[in-house]
């Protein structure tokens, strides 16, 4: 083979690549975690307009004590109720140990959602103050 047909096929296998890429879906937004001290951060100085903060555990449990500022949503009912979060804020989500709110997250992820934010280790892990009603 000659010089110039190794160079036509170094270019077109150049141009199948970025072609390739380009057609790559674009990488799912990853879940972030988040700890309880950073939970604590994000309560002080999130701006309201921006962060929704949502605890996923059922009501029974939200009632016997809540971080305030967080809006119950449980995980039981939340594919029913999801749509009532807006897509264009950051969603905070927090349940007994982390393993609920987690499945909230992926259920939001799946419905469209990006800026979703895991409490890791829950209430379990919440040192602050609580609200009982």
């Amino acid at each position: 083979m000659s010089k110039k047909s190794w160079g036509i096929i170094v270019i077109a296998a150049i141009g199948l690549v970025l072609l390739g890429y380009n057609l790559m879906p674009a990488p799912e937004p990853e879940i972030q975690q988040i700890t309880n001290d950073e939970l604590e951060e994000r309560l002080k100085n999130s701006n309201a307009d921006d962060v929704i903060f949502v605890d996923v555990r059922e009501e029974e449990e939200f009632n016997s004590g809540h971080i305030n500022g967080m809006k119950n949503m449980p995980l039981s009912t939340l594919h029913e109720t999801y749509a009532q979060l807006p897509k264009d804020k950051e969603i905070v989500l927090i349940c007994r140990s982390g393993s609920r709110s987690m499945q909230a997250a992926n259920l939001l992820k799946e419905n469209g959602y990006e800026r979703l934010v895991n409490v890791e280790g829950g209430m379990i892990n919440w040192h602050g103050p609580v609200v009982s009603q």
